[in-house]
């Protein structure tokens, strides 16, 4: 098991303390939730109590204005009211309430009951169909209802009313004992339900604690697949971590193959230059040891080349990890490589020509990589020009072409050197391998071409020039600038 330092343990600690909580943020938002749905119920249940107890006691309200209504008599052409007293009696089960009524005709105008009961209806009154509604009366809320019919005397004309209120405190009572209980059952069925939340986050988030427990347990250079029975939910994750660490995996094994190769290459000049000294040393002439130390500069220069190069491929890999790829102007890519090798080049004899499909073609890359990758193209079409021997104006020239079609574009260095025979053409993209010994080079420059090629998605290829030499191409995919795009 990797063993933290104090002070990263201590880093770590501080950053979870300042870390947002996954569970914290499940469960307060499993809880808002819940306390939403309960707020609602409650008030469901409010005035659903409510409208029972409305229910309820209009019930015995109406039995008792229909009581009423059965005993109005007509004697002498008026109309009385003889109160029985199981009207009031069906009303007396709400001891808590008081009873306030009116009786009055259209023809005789008021005939009994409280005078200052004075009401109508909110809507529009039918004959013979009670209405209930609330009103307040001598400074409290009572239950009202409300009849009025005609009269079927024969020697009385006209319509009799019957206005029958009562207090709301049993109502209330009702109401208030319905919605208590409702609420003590919600309230109960919430912090349950909060609870299994509570229970139900820590199972959710076990399989995270799993795969962190099973990260910390291995030895710092286990990058094996994490193999755990996950949920779908973390199967993803489980999947992307595999993926990280074979990557890392995958440049761990390259970094190790690159430096035991490099300490390679760099032992053999690093002893020629030793054996080199050590002969200079022993020369007894001075026209010896001056062709000795002659050989010294030129094998530090190879040295110092090699160096240059394999710390230039470490910068690109680096960049080629780390870096995005932007939208970039090949051509104004290459123009600035033909001018950073044209000096080079003709001092050896080379001219470079440069012809292009158009002014401008863009393609996904990353610069510093891209300047690297032309630079050891040139650089390499050069050498194996200028090493051929000049016979004629062909050898003295190296082409670079840029052709684009629909979907790609095609980045072409010719030369009419002595070429790459078949069976070396997919050797020559190996770290370390050169063609050919007698021609100075460290044989790492197309390696960073092939690596470079391969991380823009391209395809790289080698030809045969003719009437001879070698034709590396490269092609990219192009890139197509959308409308609306920055």
């Amino acid at each position: 098991m990797w063993q933290k330092s104090a002070s990263l343990a201590e880093n770590e600690a501080l950053e979870l303390e300042k870390a947002p909580s996954l569970r914290k943020r499940f469960i307060l938002s499993g809880a808002g939730v819940i306390g939403f749905i309960a707020l609602i119920a409650i008030n469901l249940v409010f005035n659903y109590s409510q409208r029972l107890a409305d229910l309820s006691y209009d019930r015995l309200l109406l039995s008792a204005l229909l009581q009423m209504d059965e005993n109005i008599l007509a004697e002498d052409g008026r109309l009385s009211i003889d109160i029985p007293w199981s009207a009031f009696s069906t009303l007396a089960q709400a001891n808590e309430d008081r009873i306030f009524y009116r009786v009055e005709s259209s023809v005789d105008g008021y005939i009994t009951g409280n005078q200052n009961l004075e009401s109508s209806p909110p809507s529009p009154s039918e004959l013979g169909k009670p209405q209930f509604y609330n009103q307040t009366f001598s400074g409290e809320m009572i239950r009202l209802v409300w009849l009025e019919r005609d009269v079927t005397e024969a020697n009385i004309q006209g319509s009799v009313r019957i206005l029958l209120g009562q207090t709301r405190l049993s109502r209330e009572t009702m109401a208030s004992s319905i919605t208590t209980r409702a609420v003590q059952v919600i309230l109960l069925i919430a912090i349950v339900a909060i609870v299994l939340i509570m229970l139900g986050s820590h199972l959710v988030l076990n399989p995270l604690h799993r795969i962190e427990e099973l990260l910390e347990e291995r030895q710092p250079g286990d990058l094996t697949p994490i193999k755990l029975d996950t949920p779908k939910e973390t199967y993803q994750l489980k999947i992307a971590l595999n993926h990280f660490m074979a990557r890392l995996n995958k440049n761990l094994e390259q970094l190790e193959n690159y430096t035991a190769e490099s300490a390679h290459q760099l032992r053999t000049p690093l002893a020629s230059l030793k054996a080199l000294a050590e002969n200079a040393r022993d020369q007894t002439t001075p026209e010896r040891q001056e062709e000795a130390l002659e050989q010294i500069v030129q094998q530090s220069e190879t040295l110092s080349e090699t160096v240059t190069i394999l710390l230039n491929q470490a910068v690109v890999s680096h960049r080629l990890q780390t870096q995005r790829l932007i939208p970039l102007d090949l051509v104004a890519l290459i123009k600035q490589s033909c001018m950073q090798q044209a000096v080079t080049a003709l001092r050896q004899g080379i001219h470079l020509s440069f012809e292009s499909d158009a002014a401008k073609i863009m393609i996904l890359g990353e610069a510093f990589s891209l300047q690297q990758m032309l630079n050891n193209l040139l650089d390499n079409a050069v050498r194996y020009s200028a090493g051929n021997g000049l016979n004629d104006q062909e050898e003295q020239l190296v082409e670079i072409h840029i052709k684009q079609d629909a979907q790609s574009v095609r980045l072409s260095v010719i030369d009419y050197g002595d070429g790459i025979a078949d069976d070396e053409k997919k050797r020559v993209f190996e770290r370390f391998y050169r063609a050919n010994y007698e021609i100075s080079g460290t044989g790492v420059g197309l390696a960073m071409v092939k690596e470079i090629s391969d991380r823009h998605q391209g395809k790289i290829k080698v030809t045969d020039t003719h009437p001879k030499g070698a034709t590396i191409s490269v092609d990219f995919p192009l890139y197509i600038e959308r409308e609306g795009e920055l």
